[in-house]
């Protein structure tokens, strides 16, 4: 009874104590599910229209448009520049393909199968005009083309061979383009939708004409704003704060950007460096200028690094930088350059000639491979084969018999100048193009394959040289980066504040450079590479005032620290933010305002020539439709074409103020130009025009209403 008593005694503890239990236990599973969410959202590179989007979506987008160019340019590597453009342009498609698919959904508007099979069949797309479907007779587009590589795909696929790269990076195109088309022809429709909205008439038609076509021959006379000083102008607060609201609209920014400053060093050799690599190149010269054949010079590029690989053949000066094109004719076949220092490209150079010849540009020549059981039966075929079209046997019946095409085709310098060519594939384009015309060879490789060659046709002799060129970099050494990094890293912490970095950087040889309105789109600091870290730093974790770590960016060649310096959030800049643009935006409003007052009784040009300060020109051709440009203020002046317009010839008019300046003028002459009037198209002209303008806006529009958030900086 005591037990069950002291039980008794304890429920409302025992209760308690189980209630805290499965709260802490749902409170634990929410905060897994919570921290589930955070980590999820941290897997996105934006939003639009309140719909998240995943950097897997992202990446797998820029991966296509990866691919796209990569068929279309032929090409397996891309610099961060154009990898940088490939990212903006993969967000910027996705981001219009959403804005329109939504109105077109909502509009009622589809694509179907059968449109996109229809552009495909017709090859009525340019993303289709890619070599691996195009007739390899006629080099374009071929329907049945790319229906036999979709074939040979899914017959390969089913079979579980394994298939080139190449040919799945042609399937990932192929899948990728559908997509685009159909995105396209929706736009497309959009937009043809859109277009049918706009109209013009007869009256607005010829209206339009006429400005375009009615020219004005007129003398005038500037008197620029800059004639008026300063110091006779008064700029008060409150015509600032005016010009703020009249104006306050332009000051409207849709995305936040960060104000920062930024001390940027660039790495540079020093002098022991600029002598160390000096001496290598003199090394260098040495060397080449002892070599005998082409192998031994270019075993000599090879060995020391060189910046341009040397292929044993003949080239055009095509092939070759300016830097060096422009002395290939100058050093003689056998001589090597002494070294030259090149400041521009910041590279020493030295140049080894070892054949000049005057070459065919083209050759027209077919190939037929020979096969044998061992390489004695090879050559036995190979012995066979020419004797039999040396006496005059039909090269393409013995091609059939060896179950090859035995086809012509053209080889030109360009297609073979700016590759890598391996022993053989350079043995292979210098034995053609020294064959001439109607000659065969046979041709043994150093993989072992033997081929016979045949020249049909040779065109457009050209020069050719054979060069060995060493090209160096003049790069600064380990030592030198760790006495910038030190010296860098001691002013830093000598000077942990801004205020401090401010005050002493200039008499430590630091230029501090104020970068204003960065994006988070923007894809680095100050132009510089690999300054990712220091953008993400900026927009997530500094404070106004704050000063960064030091980071190592560039190319390995950079130094940087990054102050926050202001937060630009999205709304209306503020009046302080625009007050020192304003105050000069006023100071030249007045000035004009002044030059109006003083040049008011002017009515006649040769009291306009007389005033003080001005500046005539004669300007010709003169029409409504487009602004007139008026050298004496650098400025486009729409108010100097319409004034000339509405004046009649010999007639005196102005002043009027202009963007830089107060203007009068003298009609001398009126033409008209020798267009023709034609209504329908002018009507036609107009409505494109105005479409074209309301497009603009609908874009704008739907791109501000769908509240977009760009969050890629996190991951590129």
């Amino acid at each position: 009874m005591a037990a069950l008593q002291s039980i008794r005694n304890r429920g409302v503890l025992l209760v308690t104590a189980i209630a805290v239990a499965l709260f802490l236990f749902v409170v634990g599973d929410a905060l897994r599910g919570g921290e589930s969410f955070f980590n999820q959202a941290k897997m996105n590179v934006g939003e639009i229209n309140g719909e998240k989007v995943s950097i897997q979506d992202y990446q797998q987008l820029v991966e296509d448009f990866t691919t796209l160019y990569e068929v279309q340019q032929n090409k397996s590597g891309f610099t961060e520049d154009e990898n940088n453009r490939i990212k903006d342009e993969a967000w910027q498609t996705y981001i219009q393909n959403q804005l329109i698919g939504a109105e077109c959904e909502e509009l009622g508007i589809a694509v179907s199968d059968e449109e996109i099979s229809e552009v495909i069949q017709s090859g009525n797309n340019p993303m289709l005009n890619v070599a691996a479907f195009a007739n390899q007779q006629t080099g374009r587009y071929d329907y049945a083309q790319l229906n036999t590589f979709l074939t040979e795909y899914k017959k390969a696929k089913d079979a579980g061979q394994q298939l080139p790269d190449m040919y799945e990076k042609l399937y990932k195109y192929y899948i990728f383009v559908q997509k685009q088309i159909r995105s396209q022809l929706l736009i497309q429709k959009y937009q043809a939708l859109l277009s049918s909205c706009f109209f013009s008439n007869p009256v607005e038609a010829q209206a339009s004409f006429d400005g375009r076509a009615n020219e004005s021959d007129i003398l005038v006379a500037a008197v620029p704003f800059t004639t008026v000083a300063d110091k006779d102008i008064e700029v008060k607060e409150s015509d600032i704060k005016a010009k703020y609201e009249e104006d306050k609209e332009q000051y409207h920014q849709y995305v936040e950007t960060r104000d920062a400053k930024v001390i940027d060093v660039q790495v540079q050799p020093s002098a022991a460096d600029k002598a160390a690599t000096e001496k290598d190149m003199d090394e260098i010269y040495a060397k080449l200028n002892e070599t005998e054949t082409n192998d031994m010079a270019g075993n000599v590029v090879r060995q020391n690094g060189s910046m341009m690989p040397y292929v044993n053949i003949l080239k055009t000066k095509n092939a070759f930088p300016p830097l060096i094109s422009s002395q290939l004719d100058s050093v003689a076949v056998g001589a090597t350059t002494k070294p030259v220092y090149d400041a521009a490209q910041n590279v020493y150079y030295t140049i080894k000639m070892l054949e000049k010849a005057t070459k065919p540009d083209s050759v027209l020549f077919r190939q037929l491979g020979v096969i044998g059981k061992d390489a004695a039966d090879v050559e036995k075929k190979a012995d066979s084969i020419m004797t039999a079209l040396n006496g005059g046997a039909s090269f393409k019946a013995i091609a059939k018999k060896y179950n090859q095409a035995g086809d012509s085709a053209w080889i030109a310098s360009s297609q073979y100048e700016g590759a890598q060519l391996d022993a053989d594939n350079a043995l292979f384009v210098s034995t053609l193009g020294n064959m001439s015309a109607g000659q065969t060879k046979k041709l043994k490789l150093e993989n072992g394959n033997t081929v016979i060659l045949q020249v049909l046709e040779t065109r457009n002799p050209v020069a050719k040289y054979n060069v060995a060129v060493v090209v160096k970099e003049l790069k600064f050494s380990d030592d030198t980066y760790s006495t910038e990094y030190n010296k860098f890293s001691s002013f830093i912490a000598a000077n942990p504040t801004f205020e401090q970095i401010e005050a002493n950087a200039e008499k430590n040889g630091y230029l501090i450079r104020p970068m204003n309105d960065l994006s988070n789109s923007n894809h680095n600091i100050a132009g510089i590479r690999n300054t990712r870290d220091a953008l993400k730093w900026l927009f997530d974790e500094a404070k106004v005032g704050e000063v960064s770590q030091l980071y190592e960016c560039g190319n390995n060649d950079h130094l940087m620290i990054v102050s926050l310096a202001g937060i630009n959030k999205e709304g209306y800049r503020s009046f302080d933010k625009m007050k020192d643009i304003l105050a000069e935006d006023v100071k030249v409003e007045k000035k004009g305002e002044k030059l109006m007052a003083d040049l008011k009784g002017i009515n006649s040009w040769d009291k306009a020539k007389a005033v003080k300060g001005v500046i005539c020109d004669t300007l010709k051709h003169v029409n409504f439709a487009s602004a007139s440009f008026v050298s004496a203020t650098n400025m486009s002046e729409p108010i100097v074409s319409a004034l000339a317009a509405k004046t009649a010839k010999g007639a005196f008019a102005g002043p009027v103020k202009g963007n830089g300046g107060v203007y009068m003028l003298q009609v001398l002459n009126k033409n008209k130009s020798a267009e023709k009037f034609d209504a329908k198209q002018e009507q036609q002209g107009l409505a494109m025009q105005n479409f074209r303008k309301a497009m603009n806006a609908v874009i704008n529009t739907l791109y501000l209403n769908a509240n977009v958030k760009d969050q890629r900086y996190k991951f590129f």
